[in-house]
């Protein structure tokens, strides 16, 4: 029988005439420690999910490796997902959704990618988003770039060897990205010391080297989340061209560049309490 996930909301399922999205399907044909889990957020990406499942089942030919879409979709998003797994169309690539009722969607994105995180089954986790803007052939070599490089995390970056923005939707996002990009170098520059592009949503990581319980994200921006309360992380950079969205609306918008500024100066404070605590506790050492 497929295993049970217990954080899925049946009622809410079961009153919108769902099937229960909390089943780990063809889990039973998968062995029990995976290379890799891919988590993928979404909201209302119904019409990205069938070729994000044929691609990212192509790329990872000859790999174990599972697909986990967190979803808090109000669309067919995660009825799509559960097809595709009854149907066995996915390529050997086991197939899991988790739906996240209405009330359990605090914190948007951010607490999607750490419910996925405290889900995965791989020994690394690729998180990517959904729309095809980040491009599925390039999850495998994030992986064997981390494995060849010793690394903790490996950022896919639109600004290095590689890299371009080309599918930013406008000169004003383009500007909203670049602006949030220097705000959180100068506001961390030792935490994101070699980190070109610490608003990817595209990384890989190694889950073991994460406290995921220290983890308090909001809104769009967790990698820069996970590299600020991380210090020790050993991280790489891939460069990786950003594609235009395959179907559906872009989730930015003003109110989320507004939630990510609030976020930083949240970070901010706590990087200072943690500083006054550490010359607190020299102190009273060396007295």
């Amino acid at each position: 029988m497929p295993e049970r996930i217990p954080t899925t909301d049946d009622a809410s399922h079961a009153a919108a005439g769902m099937p229960d999205p909390g089943l780990a399907l063809a889990w039973d044909r998968m062995p029990a420690d995976l290379e890799l889990t891919v988590v993928v957020p979404t909201r209302n990406e119904a019409g990205n999910i069938d070729p994000l499942i044929d691609r990212l089942g192509a790329a990872l030919a000859g790999w174990t490796a599972e697909l986990l879409v967190v979803d808090d979709s109000d669309d067919d998003t995660p009825r799509r997902v559960l097809r595709r797994a009854e149907s066995g169309t996915a390529q050997g690539l086991a197939l899991r959704v988790l739906h996240r009722a209405p009330g359990a969607r605090a914190g948007g994105l951010g607490t999607a990618v750490v419910l996925g995180l405290s889900e995965a089954r791989g020994g690394w986790v690729v998180v990517m988003d959904g729309d095809l803007q980040h491009p599925p052939e390039l999850v495998p070599e994030l992986v064997r770039a981390g494995r060849r490089s010793g690394a903790d995390l490996v950022v896919a970056s639109r600004h290095v060897a590689g890299g371009d923005a080309a599918g930013l939707d406008g000169a004003a996002r383009a500007a909203v990205s670049e602006a949030a990009t220097r705000l959180a170098q100068a506001a961390f520059p030792r935490r994101l010391r070699g980190i070109s592009d610490p608003m990817s949503g595209f990384f890989a990581v190694r889950p073991a080297a994460l406290e995921l319980d220290q983890l308090r994200p909001e809104g769009f921006k967790i990698l820069l989340e996970i590299l600020v309360r991380t210090p020790r992380l050993r991280t790489h950079e891939v460069g990786f061209v950003f594609a235009p969205r395959h179907a559906g609306d872009s989730k930015a918008s003003a109110r989320e560049g507004l939630r990510f500024a609030r976020h930083v100066l949240r970070l901010l404070a706590t990087r200072r309490r943690e500083a006054r605590r550490t010359v607190a506790a020299r102190s009273a050492r060396s007295a």
